[in-house]
């Protein structure tokens, strides 16, 4: 990134900042934030979890609330990190909409990846999601380093994933 020549990456709200402190100083507009054609899609989530054998799970407990919050929610969005909000009502505040990422062209980063969250649809991931899509993410970055062709890729990670379905 700091070389400037990727043209585009696909990029979670959280990706924001990992791609300014990749890009540096240099990249400051330079990199803009679109809404993704079709919609926007998922790539997991994340969770907290307090075990109940834990030497403070109170405190823990209190944390994870804290973190989860409609109010810390958005102060981490609107923050360097970028995370987008988990609670709907939080992706509707006007902290959220109105946030802009003057690194990315002062792009309308909330009203981007808000709208982008309202209007994603649950998926399912089956019992072998890994076995299928990593053979996958491998041939997309095959690709995109040009060690492959896009259709030399495909057929490796078919044959790849079928692989590893049989196993």
């Amino acid at each position: 990134m700091k070389q400037g020549k990727m043209a585009t990456i696909t990029c979670p709200a959280w990706m924001t900042g990992l791609i300014q402190t990749a890009a540096g100083t240099a990249g400051a507009g330079k990199w803009d934030i679109a809404s993704v054609p079709g919609g926007g899609g998922n790539w997991g989530g994340s969770f907290l979890t307090v075990p109940k054998q834990g030497k403070h799970a109170k405190e823990a407990a209190e944390l994870a609330d804290f973190l989860t919050s409609a109010d810390s929610e958005k102060k981490i969005f609107t923050g360097p990190t970028g995370s987008l909000p988990s609670l709907t009502d939080a992706l509707s505040d006007p902290a959220v909409q109105n946030t802009r990422k003057a690194y990315f062209n002062d792009a309308p980063t909330g009203r981007i990846f808000a709208a982008s969250a309202k209007n994603l649809r649950p998926s399912f991931r089956g019992t072998k999601d890994q076995q299928v899509r990593i053979p996958f993410a491998n041939a997309l970055q095959l690709v995109e380093q040009r060690k492959e062709s896009p259709a030399a890729a495909w057929s490796k990670a078919l044959a790849d994933a079928e692989k590893n379905l049989k196993h």
